[in-house]
């Protein structure tokens, strides 16, 4: 049994609730995968420990899972605490991402978050702000479209005035009507029609495919959450939305996958090869093999139509629109656009590292192909 079969079984048994036992050829890589795939919370209780060979790989594991239940614990706590100042200052509030997906798994700690992410109203997002700071969470950084913030445990808070950014140029108009598909589920929280929430969900994934790249966890999450609210999904309508965004293609691949990683189906050699790439990725792209770079500059070469010169142009000199994600003053002071425009050359120049991988990025066609090959399988 390979290691790609082996997390298989894994997440059909941490599913289930049950243990599996294995045997792998090569503990190192299996540990790596597993961490890189943010699959540690999910996974570990369903490891037979008389699986490894090597007893410091089922340590390691031990040792990261602990973090992550320590970690669910605060950022439980966390939720209720901002559930409750919102409501209190009846802020209506959503909560996004993993800060709902959490909950759907048999426990919340098989489910890793980096931040807490919630949406307020754009007309209250100044009164948001000010209520977080009144209950000493610190200011931390902006974008455009979100301001994060970190508690006294050091847990971030992503208070989002928008679900979109540059990135979901295609959706826009959809994401924009959110708000008209919440309902209120206790006082001022509110939670998103679910078809509706499916398809954001989706939106959200393709634009981590594009800047940076998707583990296995982030699409195992569509999976988990139609499975806890299919009774509730008005079908038709979920059916039009994905027609209407030109998703469908893309929604049909992400249940083909799923079914794969929860062992239901065997993959064929082409989804081998997908598979490998997503797990190569790792969450947000942070795997060891992958470059972020060569992900964005085959998105844009092959569907944007940039030539490779100018990707390399606009990495250094974004469009108005993107650099205000990362210098957000630009939109109440926009003659400044030249300071920051100075301020991200600077960066640049210091960060030789991110420079030389984005030159490597514009080098290799024969990744690009490679890429655009995933592009073409997944349908975006």
């Amino acid at each position: 049994m390979n290691n790609n079969e082996i997390i298989f079984n894994l997440i059909d048994h941490a599913l289930k609730e049950e243990v599996f036992k294995f045997k792998s050829e090569d503990e190192l890589k299996l540990t790596q995968k597993i961490f890189e795939n943010g699959l540690v919370g999910l996974l570990y209780n369903s490891i037979d420990t008389d699986s490894f060979i090597l007893p410091k790989y089922n340590q390691m594991l031990k040792h990261a899972f602990g973090s992550f239940v320590a970690k669910d614990t605060q950022q439980q706590l966390i939720i209720e605490t901002l559930k409750d100042i919102f409501n209190e200052n009846k802020i209506p509030h959503i909560f996004l991402k993993g800060s709902h997906l959490k909950s759907l798994y048999p426990k919340s700690y098989m489910r890793g978050m980096g931040d807490i992410d919630i949406l307020v109203p754009l007309e209250l997002f100044e009164k948001a702000k000010k209520v977080l700071l009144n209950a000493n969470f610190k200011f931390k950084s902006a974008t455009s479209h979100h301001h994060v913030y970190e508690s006294d445990d050091l847990n971030q808070i992503e208070l989002h005035q928008s679900i979109t950014s540059s990135n979901e140029y295609e959706n826009e108009n959809f994401l924009k009507e959110i708000w008209n598909h919440a309902r209120i589920d206790i006082e001022y929280t509110y939670k998103i029609e679910p078809a509706y929430e499916y398809v954001y969900l989706l939106t959200h994934l393709i634009r981590h495919i594009r800047t940076s790249g998707v583990g296995i966890r982030s699409i195992l999450d569509i999976d988990i959450f139609y499975n806890a609210y299919e009774e509730w999904i008005n079908k038709e309508k979920l059916d039009k939305y994905l027609k209407d965004e030109n998703l469908y293609d893309f929604h049909l691949k992400v249940i083909h996958l799923n079914n794969i990683f929860t062992n239901k189906i065997k993959p064929t050699v082409e989804d081998e090869l997908i598979i490998d790439y997503i797990m190569d990725s790792g969450i947000h792209g942070l795997g060891q093999k992958h470059d972020q770079y060569l992900t964005k500059r085959t998105h844009e070469q092959t569907r944007l139509k940039k030539s490779k010169f100018r990707f390399f142009l606009n990495e250094v000199f974004p469009s108005k629109e993107r650099i205000k994600e990362s210098y957000p003053y630009l939109k109440k002071h926009p003659y400044l656009l030249s300071w920051a425009w100075f301020v991200r050359i600077l960066k640049q120049v210091f960060k030789v590292k991110n420079t030389k991988n984005r030159l490597k990025s514009i080098s290799n066609d024969s990744e690009v192909n490679s890429v655009k090959s995933v592009y073409d399988y997944l349908g975006i």
